[in-house]
């Protein structure tokens, strides 16, 4: 046995005791090898039937002893067969360093034979001093414990202070042990023996019917033996610690059989329970070994060892690391005792052990690595020992191929020399393991001295009392500078004699590794001959010393406090010790070191390190005198300047001074090169040979890269609120790093914008979920309210974008419903159409049932409170011969009754109980249709003129004009007084209207041509009062001429007159000066007219117009195909979570369990720690993929009293969870968990501190904020928790309670919530075409004929021109009028003031129409424009468009359709199923493990298909098996029967269709 195994059981059978000779008891017990056979008692007398059921029962076990016979018979089992057995081998294994463990009854023997524990015991000792003697090294101690289990209470037996109960505790490493438990040490077996007589004595015995001296409880003798080796080689001790446990398990008892009463019927109760929970505990492991063996995953079983205290003590031994054993003792002549006891043997030989060595791990290290070098050795010197080959010596070693077997008795064939670097590398860890701490010590100290040296000449210094960093003595060095002081000298870089590469860390021949903007694989060398150091730049190399840039291949020799500048932010200034000595000394102390530099020859007049001043030399000194400005020519300041205007302009909101800084730098230093290519002769270095070698390409700037510099400003002054100032005179130069830089500062600012577009939308999530709104400003004038309204109210009439989006993100509905009209074998036809907010619904007052239907249709609505355009749904019926409009929102509910009245067709049997009527169209269709109107312009009425139009009459289907008519208006004078005066005088053009004067006038309608009979059998106008004088009239009034036959008469003969008066009003006079007399149309249509229609939406949406009216399309021209449909992979989704909600209090053990739930009421103890457990699951897998909890709240408690319900605080309390796990199963259930602390007082509520009366509950309010992948801001759940505080010491259910309680007992809540994702609202019209639904599949649309689709943006279009026709047309005929009235003037030179009011309000009028022109457009981008798109992307993956969550809780349904338990297919992977119950509660079907648990799963039937699934069945053998398809999963059942299964296939199709 090495490492586990199963429990080795073994049966002894002992002799018939006193009691049993004297009543003439049969032995019942015969054993053949190791089978144990009973044999039923003989039959006397009557017998009952459970007694003729009684018959041979054979059992098998390790071993069967057979003790019942006379000693010389030679079947007979003594104990010293016992102790051979098991005895033997359990010392074997203790001294290899396992536990081990022997179960039996009459431990001690019987009589004068000694028992298995003595002969142990002795053979123990015996053992230990024979190997103590063969081996110095190996030492033994030995340490004994003995305790009593009594009535559940622990004893120690060898400890006469002990007296009182032991507790009981368990370590996370040792398991269970027994607290303040004597360990005696012994040393030898007489010891022993007297302990454990002494502990014998002290045990509880008592007389029974069945056993003079029955032992009262279970005894547990322990020996702990302890083996410690010596190594010399390593100077370590390693330990072996083996543990020997020794139980004596009291018998089992029957109170008709052991005749107790009392004391010991009590105890007998206990010993019972003890042994009745020892089996539960040998079954639960049985059966998981069983399992396991089975290639089932082992899954966390309950194994019941805490319910007795002697199976806790034991849980190491039955099931953990223990080679453990159990001896059944049997009576020969009790049947039922006896079959008890082999069943339960039975059960227990079935446990699986897992024993480790008790060893420790550095001593098991030393030996295992012992062992391997040895095996190394000898595979080294003599080869493997299977088939080797012999190898001359001259074959080199990885040539000469070893086999040898390995300790798992693995073949393997390795080369010789991988065999020595094996055995090198074992020792060279043997090595180290075989130092001893002086040894390490010793080393540590040289490392630590080396260390030190090779700090010391890097310049690092590490004493006693300083630890720091100063300049290397020995060679020269660089030494940083940054813009930080306190980052500046941080670096130092020496220059060893020789040569040092200074380039990009990606070089390897690079000693001085450096990174950022223009530093070169090889930037520069630096060469150190015999203390004089110089600098080479290499081309194109940015190298600058004391400001001027180095030129390639030109050294220049360095001095001390040089500064040096590589690439564009790499500062250094040079340090050179050596020089510094020498001048010390050539001065011998007249010159002080702050002037020393003065003297240095050959530096340059006018560098720093000549100004007195010198040693202020930094970062900032050193960038600044890379561009001296005073000596910069009028070109390179014209640049400088613009470069900064440029850069200010960009980082309006810099990230930081740094970036500033950094792009200001880089213009600087390319402005200094300019000037030097400009200015050699200002070069100090420069001879004659270089001034006239020099060129441009020193600067490193090539001039092709003017046109991306021009581009690149085009781009940015696009993006910019204010133009940036041009020298058009002087062409400016471009570095590529400019842009580069550009593109980086952008991306960074994209990526700071997109981030904090994320982050304020999580805080206005959270904002929503603690329900904080923002406040108005208080501070407004009325004045600024004012302009505040009526700008809102401007922007409510421009609802051209809105409108796209209905019209984009409808188009799937409209299809839909005119494919299920088509179904339904209806006649009627639906589209888009866009009307006019004044006329949206325009319905005729000769129709007959005009009244009716307006009282009827309460649900349309919508549209009559829209100011301006909006999207209607054109409803064309032929059957009735009419047209006209529904609103979206009445749309929406025709267009659910027609699903369902087509799922009713499917069904004939429910089908003939519904009508369908008004579904489709009106129950009360109109007799007249609109089908046009005509504007004409008021403003002239302002001035009370009469005067005559001909206007229009324009269909609002087509957007074309159909007719025309003529209206005159007649206005009456105002009264005068009779006196002429030349005040008096009336002048029409001057005249205004007054609030409160009387306006009369006189409207005719006439002369109406162009509306043919061909299309239309009767025909009649009208107008409205509103439509004349404002919508400000006390009540409406229609104005309407007699309809006219066309059959019989023409249209000319048309007439209509009406005479109006009212008092004026300011909405009046506004009305009537802006606004148009709308008179309206209508007709009894024919079908030719209808079909027309039809048509020319078809062509219309199939041609959609140009951008210019009127332009025909080239032949050769390819229209650019619509963008791909982005609901294809955005789309609207639905999921369904179920929340379970647990609150857990503190328990007096230290554990958190859950409160008890009465009636969705959770229970709460006062003055209790508590914690909020949150589990959430859905079924969509992957597709919705959350990843936390972001935010969790409760708020809002309020007092629930008799149905009456008070709030009594609103403060929110944040909870923050302390663990998170998501979960993801195979069948595609993701679970999302998180707890946290829940401080109740936090809320400063006196009601959630104290008790809470019988007839009252709290109720508070739980929010929590999930983040998920592919949403836009966090999803907000919010719910109710009712909850009562009950008394501390409140008692909570017991299971008979339970049991019999008329209410369910749960311990959490469950709240269904459903999730909508829609696809986010557009940003802007390039973005429109993400919302287009129009190429989406609809189910069926093959009954379409061609490639219909519904109007599209091109209705946005026709209704713009169409609204801009009617306009102009209306004040063209105005205009023309007023001149025809004042004839011809003289013109009249303006002064200064009227010329500009005159030229504003042409601007005005101007701006107005600008910001109408709103041009939408959902076509394909350029090439170029997806590329940007896509880098963009994959950028800013924030950017990318993602769903906006709408989340709605979910009524709890009561009413049960149907419920029963089903098979589940959990784990399509491993065929493996649940068995659980189903309950069916419109519309979810709710899941759960038992019949009185939560659901912990529910499936949305809402759009479900459920079948049969013959194939499965055949797949995975199952019959009766059907499937449930769901838009994000499906799911495999499996019913008990066939009857079963149509049933629930049955009420699932009814639910997915209702």
């Amino acid at each position: 046995m090495s490492g586990g195994g199963n429990i080795k059981v073994v049966v002894r059978c002992r002799p018939l005791n006193s009691r049993e000779l004297a009543r003439g008891a049969k032995g019942l017990i015969r054993m053949e090898g190791n089978q144990t056979i009973l044999d039923p008692p003989e039959q006397t007398g009557q017998t009952s039937g459970r007694a003729t059921e009684k018959k041979p029962m054979n059992f098998s076990f390790d071993k069967s002893y057979w003790s019942a016979g006379p000693r010389d018979d030679p079947k007979y089992a003594s104990q010293q067969t016992l102790y051979d057995d098991l005895g033997v081998e359990l010392l074997d294994h203790s001294f290899e360093g396992f536990n081990t463990c022997i179960f039996a009854y009459s431990m001690m023997g019987y009589g004068a034979d000694k028992g298995i524990i003595p002969l142990t015991t002795s053979e123990l000792f015996r053992r230990v001093e024979q190997r103590s003697e063969k081996d110095s090294a190996l030492s033994y101690t030995v340490e004994v414990s003995y305790i009593e289990i009594y009535n559940e209470k622990v004893r120690d037996l060898l400890n006469p202070k002990n007296k009182g109960n032991l507790k009981v505790r368990e370590h996370p490493s040792l398991g269970p042990y027994v607290e303040d438990l004597s360990r005696l040490v012994v040393e030898n077996y007489n010891q022993m023996m007297t302990l454990m007589d002494e502990g014998n004595k002290a045990r509880t015995v008592a007389s029974t019917n069945m056993n003079e001296t029955s032992s009262r409880s279970h005894a547990v003798f322990t020996v702990i033996l302890t083996q410690k080796r010596h190594d010399p080689q390593t100077n370590m001790t390693g330990e072996k610690v083996s543990k020997i446990s020794l139980v004596d398990l009291a018998g089992s008892e029957r109170q008709a059989s052991t005749g107790a009463t009392g004391t010991r019927l009590k105890e007998g109760a206990n010993i019972n329970k003890s042994l009745t929970t020892l089996g539960k505990v040998i079954a639960a492991l049985a059966q998981a070994s069983a399992d396991h063996g089975k290639g089932k995953k082992k899954k966390d079983d309950f194994v019941p060892y805490r319910d007795s205290v002697l199976t806790w003590l034991l849980k190491e031994s039955l099931g953990g690391n223990s080679k453990t054993a159990m001896i059944a003792a049997i009576s020969p002549a009790d049947y039922e005792e006896t079959l008890s006891t082999l069943r339960y043997a039975d059960a227990a030989k079935k446990i699986k052990t897992h024993a480790v060595v008790n060893e420790d791990p550095n001593a098991k290290l030393i030996r295992e690595l012992k062992e391997e070098l040895e095996l190394l050795r000898n595979r080294v010197s003599t080869g493997g020992g299977i088939d080797e080959a012999t190898y001359d010596p001259a074959i080199p070693p990885e040539k000469q191929i070893i086999t040898y077997r390995t300790k798992e008795g693995e073949i393997k064939k390795v080369s010789k020399l991988e065999l020595q670097d094996q055995l090198q590398a074992s020792e060279k860890l043997m090595e180290s393991l075989n130092l001893t701490w002086e040894e390490k010590m010793e080393k540590t100290q040289k490392i630590h001295v080396e260390r030190e040296k090779a700090l010391e000449e890097l310049g690092i210094s590490i004493d006693k009392d300083m630890v720091g960093v100063h300049a290397p003595q020995r060679h020269p060095s660089l030494v940083n500078l940054n813009e930080d002081p306190l980052m500046s000298e941080c670096l130092i870089y020496q220059l060893k004699p020789g040569t040092t590469v200074a380039g990009s860390v990606d070089d390897t021949k690079a000693h001085i590794k450096l990174s950022g903007a223009h530093i070169l694989p090889e930037h520069c060398i630096f060469t150190n001959e015999e203390g004089v150091v110089t600098v080479e730049a290499m081309p194109d190399a940015r190298t600058f010393v004391n400001g001027k840039r180095v030129p390639p291949k030109a050294p220049i020799k360095l001095q001390n406090g040089f500064r040096v500048i590589l690439g564009d932010f790499h500062v250094f200034r040079f340090n050179d010790p050596a020089s510094v000595r020498a001048q010390r000394q050539k001065l011998q102390g007249s010159v002080s070191i702050d002037n020393l530099s003065g003297v240095v020859s050959g530096m340059r007049p006018d560098s720093p390190s000549s100004r007195p001043d010198a040693e202020l030399m930094d970062w900032t000194a050193a960038r600044r005198e890379v561009a001296d400005i005073e000596k910069l020519g009028d070109h390179d300041l014209d640049r400088l300047f613009d470069d900064i205007v440029k850069v200010r302009t960009q980082r309006k909101r810099p990230e930081s001074r740094y970036d500033i800084f950094a792009e200001l730098e880089s213009r600087l230093m390319t402005a200094s090169e300019t000037q030097e290519s400009l200015d050699p002769s200002s070069n100090p270095w420069a001879n004659g040979q270089m001034a006239t070698t020099m060129t441009s390409s020193s600067v490193g700037t090539p001039v092709a890269q003017d046109n991306d510099k021009s581009n690149l400003e085009e781009g940015s002054e696009a993006g910019t609120e204010h133009p940036l100032p041009q020298i058009s005179q002087i062409p400016s130069v471009q570095k590529p790093s400019d842009s580069a830089l550009h593109q980086e500062h952008l991306t960074r600012q994209l990526k700071t914008m997109a981030q904090e577009v994320k982050r304020i939308r999580s805080q206005a999530a959270a904002a929503r979920a603690l329900e904080q709104t923002s406040i108005e400003p208080a501070n407004w004038t009325s004045r600024e309210l004012r302009l505040v309204q009526d700008a809102v109210q401007r922007w409510k009439r421009l609802r051209l974008f809105a409108m796209a989006e209905e019209i984009l993100m409808g188009a799937v509905n409209v299809r839909e419903a005119n494919v299920i009209a088509r179904e339904m074998g209806k006649q009627v036809s639906y589209n888009f159409l866009i009307v006019d907010g004044v006329v949206a619904s325009p319905t005729s007052s000769l129709d007959k049932f005009n009244g009716i239907v307006e009282f009827e249709d309460v649900s349309d609505t919508v549209t009559s409170n829209i100011a301006g355009a909006a999207v209607v749904i054109k409803v064309i019926d032929k059957v009735s011969q009419s047209i006209y409009v529904w609103d979206l929102h009445r749309f929406q509910q025709q267009l659910f009754k027609m699903r369902r009245s087509l799922v009713l067709k499917q069904n004939p049997n429910y089908s003939v109980h519904f009508r369908v009527d008004g579904t489709f169209t009106d129950t009360l269709p109109p007799s007249y249709s609109f089908i046009g109107s005509a504007k004409a312009p008021l403003r002239l009425l302002a001035n009370q003129l009469s005067y005559t139009t001909t206007v229009p009459i324009v269909c609002q289907y087509t957007m074309e004009a159909i007719g025309s008519c003529r209206v005159n208006f007649k206005s009456s004078p105002p009264p005068s007084s009779g006196i002429a005066t030349p005040e008096s005088s009336w002048t029409p053009l001057n005249n205004v209207l007054t609030v409160g004067n009387k306006l009369t006038f006189t409207i005719t309608i006439d002369g109406v041509k162009g509306l043919s009979s061909v299309d239309y059998a009767s025909i009649h106008a009208q107008t409205r009062l509103s439509s004349l004088v404002g919508s400000s009239v006390v009540s409406e009034d229609i104005f309407a001429s007699l309809p006219i036959d066309l059959d019989k008469t023409s249209v000319a003969h048309l007439n209509l007159k009406r005479t109006i008066s009212v008092i004026l009003t300011d909405e009046m006079i506004s009305h009537i000066q802006g606004s148009y007399a709308t008179i309206e149309f209508f007709a009894e249509v024919r079908t030719e007219y209808l079909e027309r229609l039809e048509r020319w939406d078809k062509t219309r949406e199939a041609s959609p117009p140009n951008s210019i009216p009127g332009t025909p399309v080239k032949g050769d021209e390819v229209k650019p195909a619509m963008r791909r449909c982005e609901t294809d992979f955005v789309g609207h989704e639905h999921h369904a979570i179920l929340a379970s909600i647990e609150i857990r209090e503190l328990a007096s053990n230290g554990d958190y369990i859950p409160c008890e739930v009465f009636d969705d009421i959770f229970q709460l103890h006062q003055g209790l720690q508590r914690r909020l457990h949150i589990k959430l699951t859905h079924s969509s897998g992957k597709a919705f993929s959350w990843e936390r909890i972001q935010h969790l709240n409760t708020s809002d408690i309020r007092v629930v009293d008799k149905g009456n319900i008070s709030s009594i605080s609103k403060s929110h309390v944040e909870m923050r969870l302390n663990t998170q796990n998501v979960d993801y199963l195979p069948d595609g259930t993701s679970v999302l968990e998180g707890s946290g602390v829940w401080d109740t007082s936090s809320h400063g509520c006196k009601q959630l501190d104290r008790r809470t009366p019988s007839d009252q509950y709290l109720l508070l309010k739980l929010s929590f904020l999930v983040d998920v992948e592919t949403l836009d801001e966090p999803a907000i759940l919010r719910m109710d928790l009712r909850v009562k505080i009950l008394g501390r010491d409140s008692r909570r259910s017991s299971i008979f309670s339970t049991i019999f309680a008329s209410t369910k007992i749960y311990n959490s809540v469950t709240s269904i919530f459903a999730i909508d994702l829609t696809p986010p609202i557009a940003r802007s019209t390039d973005d429109l075409w993400r919302l287009d639904t129009s190429k989406k599949h609809v189910k069926g649309e093959e009954v379409l004929k061609g490639e219909w689709k519904p109007r599209s943006l091109s209705l946005i279009e026709d209704f713009m021109k169409m609204q801009r026709t009617i306009r102009n047309l209306a004040d063209v005929q105005a205009t023309q009028w007023i001149l025809e009235v004042i004839g011809d003037i003289e013109r009249k030179d303006l002064d200064e003031d009227e010329r500009v009011g005159l030229m504003k309000r042409c601007l005005k009028l101007w701006k107005m129409e600008m910001d109408q022109r709103i041009i939408i457009n959902v076509k394909r981008e350029t090439p170029e424009e997806e590329a940007v798109a896509r880098k963009l992307r994959k950028l800013l993956p924030d950017l990318k468009p993602k769903l906006v969550p709408t989340v709605n809780i979910q009524p709890k349904v009561e009413t049960v359709i149907k419920s029963g338990p089903l098979m589940l297919l959990r784990d399509s992977q491993n065929n493996q199923w649940s068995k659980l119950i189903f309950v069916l509660r419109r519309p979810y079907l709710h899941i759960h493990e038992t019949p009185n648990s939560r659901e912990f799963q529910i499936i949305n039937l809402s759009k479900a298909n459920v079948t049969q699934s013959p194939d499965v069945e055949l797949l995975l053998g199952r019959k009766n098996a059907f499937t449930i398809f769901t838009p994000t999963n499906s799911y495999i059942l499996q019913a008990a029967s066939e009857k079963d299964m149509r049933d629930w296939i049955g009420v699932i199709s009814t639910s997915s269709e209702l």
